[in-house]
């Protein structure tokens, strides 16, 4: 491997100072200081483990830090965690990336794995399901960056993120909190737990929240919103110290209305549905024919930019999505050694409304209705616009989730001097996807059905051969089964099928010294893997696009992983530093992109494999208890991620604006005729959603109150990041500038914890930005055109939260 010039000083230096940090600062250390900071624990690798012991890169985000920073929704860990970069998830799943690797997912595309793995309390979560957008009743999200393929299984290509849910304790406790703010937002969360009989705990929690998007709908002055409510309930059944049986369920529904994007850039001059005048071929219409379908009619009172927050359109697009989630787990004790079994079992159920092009006109009806003004009387020429169906601008999904897992395990103490945790998982997850649009020239009416089968076997054993050296090696074997099937409903029947399996085998080594009882550094190479899939989101484009012949299987993707960190407590534990820095470097790497071809309406989702892509960087997480009443915290991520060799990506713009001299250039087929796709070389340039820098700053002082039993705080984060150019075609539109946000809190609370009031203003400095933005619209106009999806925060807002509990 060979590490970039900009990045090897900055890698070296930062493990050679984590590595001696202890006696660089011991002499600063004031030995009558009562200021700590807790050790942190995490369950993502099958078992309770000292983060500071485990030699991987990880963050675990507490349920206070997302309580401090209003945190409703998965993708507020962009500004908790920096190596994450989360897409916006309403109305939709969040394509998700860790260390600039992420798939660019839609709901189109079924049965692709997500990159990242997905679990609550250690239960993997279908990549097609919603049911981790909502981050309530949370004890703490741990969050395992880079490939972890070896515990993680087929979907940890680049990471980790666990979801760890409130338990009963073996005393009665409980907690609520409610939060309102001046734009609109309403949360409430409340848990109880504890125990039932004299070997029986049980625990119920209950939540709902409301809240509103920067999108306002100029038609009927609405802002787009989202309505969240659940309930979870576990039992947990002890009759003796050996044996513990764990049964969880859980119920959540989630509502949406409004469109989740609007316009930040569409070519001047270009028409929906014909493109630009300039273009060849454009039909010779007049122009009120034309006005139809130009941007004063369709997007009415719409300026698209960087700043817009208005839609105008006469359509209640939205979503209703619901959950039905339960699990059994038993863990029985043999001395030192746990025997452990879960299973599990999701269902959910999608129902999406969508606007497709959030127009302020039924545009399709009216330019229908201008062409057969040309030829009245009389009837328009058959298969001319005249002809087109009604199309009110929706198109509906309707898609069912489900998934079956078992999984056994046996883990030894993690103490001994030779230890390990090996097992065996299962696991069934359907995805059946019912799509319907009426748009004559982009018509859909199909039924698509993905089926995934792994059959897993894996282990990891820890050996320490001296008393502060460990070798750790873990090993997993993959066999995953997968088919689809799809039925075109309308336009000409169309029924295609395929199946494939494969085997995959993973692992990884890591080489672990200890220096004393609170610190360590550790060296990792691992080797991961991405299944193959079968790119189902080609039928989203209408009957143009849908194949009479079976699919191909994309191939899978091979991961080469490189690892060096260090973790430690330094002066009295009053100081966690944590540094890691990685290389790793993904061949025929899954990256989903829009394909619009020349003539054709409606983009199809591509798939077709980067052949080499590379993520490389230095990461740091750090805390520090500055005195008992103060702490502050540092975390930071330099990440560099880009196409290694990329010749096939497709162009910006419709391929129309990006032209030749811009570096797009046709596909030529037999007798080296155009085929109407145009292609770009892409290779040596920025991976999409992945900023080069990151980095969130918190701190917290605690005020105290004479003798009183209460104390005052005050606290903020303040969160950074370079340039994000969230689309892999380079699209010049979808770039998004560096900014940061400054979040601050102040109130008052026992010192106890039980009962707290909390006022904070979020995003102080008002600064819009978006979570997402696509030119799968290019297509559609012909041209280049960009929409965005605004995060939640992205005006400034404050609220009030009060907190109480026994």
């Amino acid at each position: 491997m060979s590490f970039r010039n900009s990045t090897l000083p900055a890698i070296v230096a930062a493990n050679l100072l984590s590595v001696q940090c202890t006696a660089a600062m011991a002499d600063t250390a004031d030995s009558n200081s009562t200021a700590q900071l807790e050790e942190i624990v995490i369950t993502a690798q099958k078992r309770t483990e000292r983060l500071a012991d485990v030699p991987v890169s990880a963050s675990v985000v507490s349920e206070d830090a997302l309580l401090r920073a209003n945190a409703g929704d998965i993708t507020d860990l962009n500004n908790l965690v920096p190596s994450v970069d989360l897409v916006g998830s309403f109305n939709g799943r969040v394509p998700i990336g860790i260390r600039g690797i992420s798939s660019n997912a839609n709901e189109a595309t079924v049965g692709l794995a997500s990159g990242v793995a997905i679990m609550i309390d250690g239960v993997p979560v279908p990549s097609d399901s919603q049911a981790a957008n909502q981050l309530e009743d949370v004890k703490n999200i741990e969050v395992l960056k880079g490939p972890q393929a070896t515990l993680g299984g087929r979907t940890a290509a680049a990471g980790i993120i666990n979801i760890v849910t409130r338990t009963p304790t073996d005393h009665l406790t409980g907690e609520m909190n409610v939060t309102a703010t001046n734009d609109h937002e309403y949360r409430f969360n409340g848990f109880v737990g504890g125990p039932l009989t004299e070997n029986l705990l049980g625990s119920l929690s209950v939540y709902g929240n409301k809240r509103e998007f920067p999108i306002t709908n100029i038609f009927d002055g609405d802002k787009s919103h989202q309505d969240n409510s659940g309930v979870r309930g576990k039992l947990i059944f002890k009759p003796n110290d050996a044996l513990d049986v764990t049964l969880a369920g859980a119920y959540q529904k989630s509502t949406s209305h409004g469109a989740n994007f609007l316009y930040t850039y569409v070519t001047p001059g270009a028409y929906l549905l014909l493109g630009l005048p300039s273009q060849p071929g454009f039909p010779p219409l007049p122009p009120f024919v034309t006005g139809a379908l130009s941007q004063a009619a369709v997007l009415t009172g719409i300026t698209p930019s960087m700043t817009n927050q208005f839609i105008n359109t006469p359509v209640d697009s939205g979503s209703d999505i619901r959950d039905t989630m339960g699990s059994v787990n038993i863990d029985y004790r043999i001395g030192d050694v746990t025997l452990s079994s879960t299973t599990a079992y999701q269902r959910e159920t999608q129902f999406n409304v969508q606007d497709l092009f959030v127009n302020s006109s039924y545009y399709s009806n009216n330019f229908r209705d201008a062409f057969n003004s040309l030829f009245a009387p009389n009837p328009p020429p058959p298969g001319s616009p005249g002809t087109w169906a009604d199309f009110n601008n929706t198109q509906t999904q309707n898609i069912e989730v489900q998934q079956t897992s078992q999984e056994f395990r046996v883990a030894s103490a993690p103490e001994n001097p030779f230890n390990y945790v090996a097992g065996v998982f299962f696991s069934d997850s359907t995805v059946d996807l019912v799509a319907a649009r009426t748009l004559t020239t982009a018509l859909t009416d199909y039924d698509v059905n993905s089926s995934t089968k792994t059959y897993d076997v894996y282990g990891r054993t820890t050996w320490r051969f001296a008393p502060s050296t460990s070798l750790v090696t873990g090993l997993r074997f993959n066999h995953d089964v997968l088919s689809y099937r799809y039925d075109q409903l309308g336009g000409g029947p169309v029924h295609t099928a395929n199946s494939d399996d494969s085997n995959a085998v993973v692992g990884d080594i890591s080489l672990q010294q200890k220096f004393g009882s609170n610190s360590m550094a550790y060296l990792t190479y691992a080797r991961g893997y991405a299944p193959r899939v079968f790119n189902t989101g080609v039928y989203s484009g209408g009957n143009a696009a849908a194949p009479t012949a079976a699919l191909p299987v994309t191939g899978q993707e091979h991961i080469n992983h490189f690892e060096i960190g260090s973790k430690g407590f330094y002066l009295e534990q009053q100081l966690q530093l944590n540094v890691s820095a990685f290389y790793t470097v993904y061949t025929n790497y899954q990256i989903q992109t829009s394909e619009s071809i020349i003539g054709q309406v409606a983009p199809i989702l591509g798939l077709t494999p980067a052949g080499k892509a590379r993520t490389e960087g230095v990461e740091i997480d750090s805390a520090y208890a500055l005195t008992p009443l103060t702490r502050i915290g540092l975390d930071l991520a330099y990440i560099d991620a880009e196409f290694v060799d990329y010749k096939g990506a497709p162009c910006w713009g419709n391929g129309i604006i990006q032209t030749d001299a811009l570096g797009c250039h046709d596909v030529l087929g037999p007798g080296g005729v155009p085929t109407g796709t145009r292609v770009q070389d892409v290779s040596g340039q920025t991976m999409p959603n992945s900023p080069r820098f990151k980095g969130t700053f918190s701190a917290e002082q605690r005020i105290p109150l004479g003798g009183l039993n209460y104390e005052g705080f005050v606290g903020g984060t303040y969160s950074y990041r370079t340039r994000d150019q969230f689309q892999p075609d380079q699209n010049p539109e979808t770039i998004q500038g560096s900014f940061g946000l400054l979040n601050l809190n102040a109130g008052i609370r026992e010192k106890n914890g039980k009962l707290s009031a909390t006022f904070f203003v979020n995003n102080l400095t008002d600064h819009h930005y978006f979570t997402d933005m696509e030119d799968f619209w290019s297509g559609p106009w012909g041209a280049n055109a960009v929409v965005g999806q605004p995060a939640r925060d992205s005006n400034r807002y404050y609220g009030f939260r009060l907190q109480a509990g026994f």
